[in-house]
C-alpha cells in the first residue's frame, strides 16, 4: 500500500514535469524555424526574388511540429491523470479489492496506457517533423 502511496504521488509530479521535458525545445526550435522561414520570405518579396517551396514547407512543418506537440503535452496530461486516479482508486479500496473497484482500477490503468502510447507517437512525430523541417530549410540555404 506505502509503494502505491508513492506512486500516486510520483504520478501527480509526473502531470506537471510532462510540461517541462524536451517538448519546450522541440517547441522552441520549431518557433524559432518559423520565425527563420518568415524572415526569409520577407527578404525574398521584398527584393522580388522567388519563394522557394523548400521555404513553405518547412515553415509548414514547423507549425504542424507544435500543433502535434500541444496535442502530445495533452495526452501526456491525461496519462498521468489516469494513472494517479488508479492509484487513488487503488488506495480507496485497500487491501480487500471487490469486483466493482477492481474494474474502476483496470479501466483507468488502461486509460493511462493508452494515452501514454499517444503521448509517446506523438512525440516522435513532432520531433521527426521538427528533423525534417530542420533538413529541408539548411538544403535551401545551402544550395539558394
Amino acid at each position: 500500500m506505502e509503494r502505491t502511496k508513492e506512486r500516486k504521488k510520483l504520478s501527480y509530479q509526473n502531470m506537471f514535469y510532462s510540461a517541462q521535458r524536451i517538448d519546450l525545445l522541440i517547441i522552441s526550435i520549431c518557433g524559432a524555424g518559423i520565425y527563420v522561414c518568415l524572415e526569409t520570405i520577407k527578404y525574398l518579396t521584398d527584393n522580388n526574388q522567388e519563394v522557394s517551396m523548400l521555404i513553405k514547407i518547412s515553415g509548414g512543418l514547423f507549425v504542424m511540429g507544435i500543433i502535434i506537440n500541444f496535442i502530445s503535452q495533452w495526452s501526456g496530461y491525461r496519462a498521468n491523470e489516469q494513472d494517479y486516479l488508479m492509484c487513488d482508486a487503488t488506495i480507496i479500496a485497500g487491501n480487500k479489492i471487490n469486483d466493482d473497484e477492481q474494474k474502476k482500477i483496470d479501466k483507468y490503468d488502461k486509460n493511462s496506457e493508452h494515452y501514454s502510447k499517444w503521448t509517446n507517437r506523438l512525440n516522435i512525430s513532432s520531433m521527426g517533423i521538427m528533423f525534417l523541417a530542420l533538413i529541408l530549410i539548411m538544403v535551401y540555404f545551402f544550395t539558394f
